[in-house]
C-alpha cells in the first residue's frame, strides 16, 4: 500500500468518525422535539365574545408557539399541557391622524390530565399607527402574546 492510499484511507476513516460523532440534522431535530414540552391549544376567546378576535388569538398563539423550540404543539390527546386563554382587553382610540391600540391577553397553562393549573400568564402591548387599523391590531396582539409566552422560553421546573 503506497502513501497516497494510506492518506486516502486515513481521510475516509476521519470523515466516517466525524459523521458518526455529530447527529444528523433530522436527528438533532428529533432530539430537540423529545426535550420539548408538549402543549395543545385549548379553549380561546375574548371578553367581547368576538369570534374574529378568538381566531386572531389562535393564529397569534400558533405562530408564536411555532417559533419556540422549548414547546412542541401536539394534538390534545398527546399533549402534556393545555394552553387556554383570552383577549381581556383590546382598546382603540384616536391618536392624531392615526390611532392607538392596546391589547392584553391572559393565558393559563394546565395539565391535560386533571386540569391542574401550572402557570397563569399575562401579556400586554400597545402601539400607535396610521390608518391601516387591521395591521396595527394584529401586530399589537402578536406582541401581547409574545410577552405572555416569554416565561415559557426557559420553562420553569413546574412544567418539567
Amino acid at each position: 500500500m503506497n502513501g497516497s492510499h494510506r492518506i486516502a484511507g486515513a481521510l475516509s476513516l476521519a470523515l466516517l468518525l466525524a459523521l458518526c460523532a455529530y447527529p444528523s440534522a433530522s436527528g438533532s431535530a428529533q432530539a430537540r422535539r423529545a426535550q420539548a414540552i408538549s402543549v395543545a391549544l385549548g379553549e380561546l376567546g375574548s371578553l367581547s365574545g368576538d369570534e374574529g378576535q378568538r381566531d386572531a388569538l389562535r393564529d397569534a398563539l400558533s405562530a408564536e408557539l411555532g417559533r419556540m423550540r422549548e414547546l412542541q404543539v401536539e394534538p390534545a390527546a398527546r399533549a402534556r399541557f393545555v394552553l387556554r386563554g383570552s383577549i381581556v382587553r383590546l382598546d382603540r382610540e384616536q391618536a392624531g391622524e392615526g390611532e392607538r391600540v392596546r391589547c392584553e391577553v391572559s393565558l393559563i397553562v394546565a395539565e391535560r390530565r386533571g386540569g391542574a393549573v401550572r402557570m397563569m400568564l399575562t401579556g400586554r402591548a400597545a402601539a400607535e399607527g396610521g390608518p391601516n387599523r387591521g395591521d396595527l391590531e394584529g401586530a399589537v396582539l402578536q406582541a401581547a402574546v409574545r410577552g405572555a409566552l416569554r416565561p415559557l422560553r426557559t420553562p420553569p421546573s413546574a412544567l418539567r
